[in-house]
């Protein structure tokens, strides 16, 4: 059976990355768009900040990707493209709160359209190490080689930034090497995409739903990208039935019209612990 033809179809469509980001795109584009995916060549993204911290981050994560869109595009003079851009917080104790978008611009249609996640990251934060075999037993419980890790030292002052290991033994001697400097040394996870599989996991399903959403199309005007723009809370409470924070609803809506859908979510009822009335 042929795949329907789509809006994108024969499309070629700019991944605005350095670290292998289309690869995640690729395979669902071209099965439900019927569109293909490449990278930017030569395209520099750590210019817009670093996981490491090396480059600071000073844009918001939907200018950042925004950028690198539009950086790419640029480079591979293409008029559609796609960013992503991540975040992890580690304020939240041992949990790790992980935000991600992927970003799609069409300039042939005005469309600038964005898919999104808030997770806990299956990954620690960062720990202090007093000895060189703290790295080693850090790497080794997060995965490593598959997935990668980070040594912070501090020399004059300065955070120095060391990254790319392949080898554990390579991974020692550095933090070794930092310690024996009277270095505080940190360790933490990798999370750039080709370093860390837990992340590239999640913009691969962001991905999946960017491809879905870009083949549905406006009921009202057909522009292909309708999706969900917002969520409406107001979930009644299941005890006093106030309105709650919960969400009661989805709404979605097109990128070139003002036509919007509002779909409520399956629960009926919030549970008492999220009213502000019940559980003040």
């Amino acid at each position: 059976m042929s795949r329907a033809l789509t809006h994108y179809t024969g499309r070629h469509i700019t991944f605005a990355t350095m670290h292998g980001k289309e690869q995640l795109a690729r395979g669902a584009f071209r099965r439900i768009l019927g569109a293909t995916v490449a990278a930017a060549p030569g395209l520099d993204t750590d210019q817009f900040g670093t996981f490491a911290g090396d480059i600071p981050r000073i844009l918001t994560p939907r200018d950042a990707a925004r950028a690198k869109a539009r950086l790419g595009m640029q480079i591979a003079e293409t008029t559609c493209g796609l960013a992503s851009e991540g975040s992890f917080d580690a304020r939240f104790g041992p949990l790790v709160e992980q935000r991600e978008i992927v970003l799609f611009i069409d300039d042939d249609l005005g469309l600038d359209l964005i898919e999104g996640t808030l997770t806990t990251s299956p990954l620690p934060g960062g720990c202090t190490i007093t000895t060189p075999g703290g790295a080693r037993e850090f790497a080794e419980a997060l995965g490593f080689p598959a997935q990668g890790v980070i040594l912070h030292g501090a020399q004059d002052g300065h955070t120095i930034v060391h990254k790319n290991f392949t080898q554990l033994d390579e991974l020692q001697a550095t933090a070794e090497a930092l310690l024996a400097g009277e270095s505080a040394v940190i360790v933490l996870p990798d999370y750039r995409a080709h370093r860390s599989p837990s992340r590239a996991d999640t913009i691969r399903a962001l991905c999946n739903q960017m491809a879905k959403r870009l083949a549905t199309e406006c009921p009202n005007c057909h522009t292909p990208g309708f999706g969900r723009v917002d969520v409406e809370p107001g979930l009644p409470c299941s005890d006093c039935g106030a309105a709650t924070q919960a969400i009661a609803a989805d709404l979605h809506g097109c990128g070139a019209c003002s036509h919007r859908t509002r779909i409520p979510r399956t629960h009926l009822r919030a549970e008492p612990a999220w009213c502000d009335y019940c559980n003040p």
